[in-house]
């Protein structure tokens, strides 16, 4: 079976130093992407939503798969920040949309304006290139 991935439709990026997560839609599904940031070529570790409530219910399970991604990804000995990662997007794969939603943009990141540790405002900043994004490069 072949994996589709349009890059172009993404809901959100996050570069988290050498790992990059993207919330987007595999063959149709939601889903969490994880790859090397700076490896150009390196193996994706996908996570899809069908998939995604054994990762919430048991924590064994989660930490099996981390240690995979850890391999897949070419990272070893981050198992559990990985598997922090996956479990800390759970909510935001569930929140996604369904499908994509035509000329929103990608979401790269969010500016907060805080001033006394409260936060006075906020938006996303997004990505509005239509020939959608190049990772790993």
């Amino acid at each position: 079976m072949s994996v589709t991935i349009n890059t172009a439709q993404a809901h959100k990026v996050r570069v988290l130093g050498d790992i990059t997560l993207i919330l987007t839609w595999v063959n149709g599904e939601r889903a969490i992407v994880l790859l090397p940031t700076h490896r150009r070529g390196a193996p994706w570790f996908v996570v899809c939503e069908s998939a995604a409530w054994m990762y919430a219910d048991d924590p064994r399970y989660l930490a099996r798969q981390s240690v995979k991604a850890c391999e897949v990804l070419g990272m070893d000995g981050q198992a559990s920040r990985i598997g922090g990662l996956i479990y800390d997007h759970l909510t935001d794969l569930r929140r996604m949309p369904p499908e994509p939603e035509p000329g929103k943009g990608v979401v790269m990141g969010e500016a907060v304006v805080r001033a006394n540790g409260q936060t006075l405002g906020g938006h996303e900043v997004r990505d509005d290139r239509p020939a959608g994004l190049t990772f790993g490069a």
